[in-house]
């Protein structure tokens, strides 16, 4: 029982990184571009489950039904969720009001790498 514990243990750590990368293989390696407006950011998500941005937050990432990005802050960890389009290719971009509270649009597109 002992060593089928520990060959489950590695399984996790060996397939972790591509469960994560399940359904924003799109995203991982790329420069992810969010645009509200004139304003925006770039976005990077590591395949490893990290985030971070052009506005100099880092954090992780998950995605279950939705996309969570977590960011660490001094005052700890927030958590924004949204909609995530899996089907965006390179160059393509996609707009959603999934991500505010008040229904204002952001476009999000894939820039590359």
């Amino acid at each position: 029982m002992k060593h089928y514990l520990v060959a489950a243990s590695t399984m996790m750590l060996v397939l972790t990184p591509a469960a994560l990368a399940d359904g924003m293989d799109n995203a991982v390696g790329h420069t992810v571009r969010v645009s509200l407006g004139e304003e925006g950011f770039d976005a990077w998500f590591g395949e490893d489950g990290s985030y971070s941005d052009s506005r100099g937050a880092s954090g992780s990432w998950s995605l279950d039904s939705e996309l969570c990005i977590h960011i660490e802050t001094e005052q700890g960890s927030v958590s924004q969720c949204g909609p995530w389009n899996s089907d965006l290719a390179v160059g393509d971009s996609w707009t959603t009001t999934g991500w505010s509270d008040d229904g204002s649009a952001i476009t999000i597109q894939i820039v590359g790498h």
